[in-house]
């Protein structure tokens, strides 16, 4: 029972420090690319979805479904604490960005990634996962 409510603590820690890292990581894109949604889907190994977003990402009428609308960006599987680390941003906002752009954005989406990972986990010198780029043009 100690060690669900110690692993359930670490959980929410790694979460909480993943939102932060996110908040600061958000501001940031919102200045350079004002009109499009950003959203951040966390999945833990136990089997928890955390969803994340600025304020013109749309959100799911329930978070298990995962976010109605947005392309991935960047994904990684399969880090310590979580086994999915995604970042998706409104597909609307894409019909006209520029391929620099696109790369500005996809290097902040890697960027942010690499951050909530390394947060979150020991430092056993082990490496489990595996990050996918993906770009926004499909």
């Amino acid at each position: 029972m100690t060690n669900m409510i110690n692993s359930a603590a670490a959980e929410q820690d790694a979460v909480g420090l993943a939102r932060e890292s996110f908040l600061g990581e958000l501001k940031s894109l919102n200045r350079d690319h004002p009109n499009t949604g950003f959203g951040l889907s966390l999945r833990t190994h136990s089997g928890g979805h955390y969803l994340l977003a600025n304020s013109r990402m749309p959100l799911p009428e329930t978070k298990s479904k995962g976010f109605p609308t947005g392309r991935r960006l960047a994904l990684l599987e399969n880090s310590e604490t979580f086994s999915s680390i995604e970042v998706l941003a409104d597909s609307g906002a894409y019909e006209s960005i520029s391929p620099g752009d696109e790369a500005a954005i996809l290097g902040n989406a890697l960027n942010l990634i690499a951050r909530i990972d390394t947060m979150t986990s020991s430092s056993d010198g082990q490496e489990h996962h595996h990050i996918a780029a993906t770009g926004t043009g499909g």
